[in-house]
């Protein structure tokens, strides 16, 4: 891993590095597709601007309420502690509501941001296989998948696999006194490479669909069944079980997919309305 890109004379870490090249590379993206779309591309820098603040405070105070032992004030000032599904509904939130007081088209801009979010977040993935920060998955099972492509984390960051609840493969000697040979999925490879994947599916559809709306449906569902299938192979590390065992993020993801295929239904059901108030030309 490499969590810092300097130490000295200061500390620059390389999660923080990821995010700053994620946001700058989604302003790049936004601004051009917006003025593809003929918007003012000034709408790119303030919509990236409310990403990165309401983004950071929802994933703290979403940590903080619901996953933190408990609550310190002075958490709220630390690097660490963020859940990527507060971060997303307090953005999406504050999205929405600055484009309806800007008076843009909602189904237009939700598509122009559906690639940088992608591509943000496989950014963002990125830097926390960097920073070793936790988000490793359970460990390989033997076999081919082990062998091409589970990894072992440096410096103690993975558990002792006798310290893996629900761990049961027979490579675990209890009195091993350096445990960071274990290979584990390297669950933020994985997200990074399904997100950039994702990006790129985005950003060919964005100029072929014709229905607005629907891009950002594609994102929705393709995102959610991406972060619920993975948070069966990642470490709990704490993490409490919802309903039916599940785990926040899978509740959230779950709302996803649902609320994409809501928006692609009504998408298509406002634009075939559209098309038939359009007078026609004929006598």
């Amino acid at each position: 891993m490499w969590p810092w890109v300097i130490e000295q004379p200061f500390r620059v870490g390389s999660y923080g590095v990821m995010m700053a090249i994620g946001f700058l590379t989604a302003w790049w993206l936004l601004a051009r597709d917006l003025r593809r779309r003929g918007i003012d591309p000034a709408v790119a820098e303030t919509t990236v601007f409310l990403g990165v603040t309401s983004g950071l405070i929802g994933a703290k105070l979403a940590y903080l309420f619901t996953e933190a032992p408990s609550f310190e004030w002075s958490d709220l000032w630390s690097g660490s502690g963020l859940t990527w599904h507060g971060g997303l509904i307090l953005a999406a939130t504050v999205f929405i509501a600055y484009y309806l007081l800007r008076r843009l088209p909602l189904r237009v801009m939700v598509d122009a941001v559906a690639p940088p979010l992608a591509s943000g977040y496989g950014f963002g993935r990125i830097g926390c296989h960097l920073a070793g920060d936790g988000d490793f998955g359970i460990p390989c099972a033997p076999g081919w998948w082990h062998d091409v492509a589970c990894m072992a984390y440096p410096n103690g960051m993975v558990p002792s696999p006798c310290e893996v609840q629900g761990f049961r493969y027979d490579i675990c000697p209890l009195n091993a006194p350096d445990p960071t040979w274990l290979s584990v999925h390297p669950t933020p490879v994985y997200e990074a490479l399904g997100a950039f994947a994702l990006f790129g599916l985005l950003w060919f559809l964005r100029t072929r669909l014709r229905i607005p709306g629907l891009l950002f449906a594609i994102y929705l569902v393709l995102a959610g069944l991406s972060r619920f299938a993975v948070e069966f192979i990642r470490l709990s590390e704490d993490r409490p079980d919802r309903f039916l065992g599940l785990r926040d993020a899978q509740v959230v993801a779950l709302g996803m997919v649902l609320l994409g295929i809501v928006v692609a239904v009504s998408s298509a059901v406002l634009s075939r309305a559209d098309a038939r108030s359009v007078p026609s030309d004929r006598p």
